[in-house]
């Protein structure tokens, strides 16, 4: 829970644009109460049991979220430049059945330019892209979450979780 509540205050900290003691204690006691109040009454387990992600997972993610941002950008605005826009909506299947990670991948998908993710329901994502060459869903979602949710399949020391293998 430290590790949290430290996470939370650091966010309240940049969101604030402020590094003074007054912010730091604010973020700090909002923190512990958001926690508390979640734990208590929203949460039928711990944090820790209900979202597990290790920290080596998380990075991983996160690097190949920015290079996917920074890729989609360029490529979106090639797409946009040459007037080679074919926007299209499709659905992609998932074997992801956590649904923290379900939103991690439907969050990043959105964060990169040129797709958005406009429904999830665990067993599949609803995305709009600017650039779609093929109607194919299997083909598609490689392009589309493929890196996302190969990294968010993998269990530390376990291997890639398959759809209804235990955890």
């Amino acid at each position: 829970m430290v590790v949290s509540v430290l996470a939370i205050a650091v966010v309240w900290i940049v969101w604030n644009g402020s590094l003074t003691l007054y912010t730091a204690v604010q973020g700090l006691v909002l923190a512990v109460i958001t926690l508390v109040v979640t734990n208590r009454f929203l949460l039928k387990d711990s944090y820790p049991r209900r979202y597990q992600i290790s920290v080596i997972t998380f990075l991983r993610f996160l690097g190949i979220l920015l290079v996917e941002i920074y890729r989609s950008g360029v490529h979106a605005i090639y797409v946009t430049v040459t007037n080679r826009i074919n926007i299209g909506i499709i659905d992609l299947p998932t074997s992801i059945d956590d649904p923290l990670r379900g939103v991690m991948v439907a969050s990043a998908i959105t964060l990169t330019p040129g797709t958005v993710t406009i429904d999830y329901d665990r067993r599949r994502f609803k995305v709009v892209w600017i650039d779609c060459p093929t109607t194919d869903p299997d083909e598609a979602g490689e392009m589309i979450k493929g890196s996302f949710e190969r990294v968010l399949q993998e269990r530390p020391g376990r291997g890639r979780v398959r759809p209804g293998q235990p955890e």
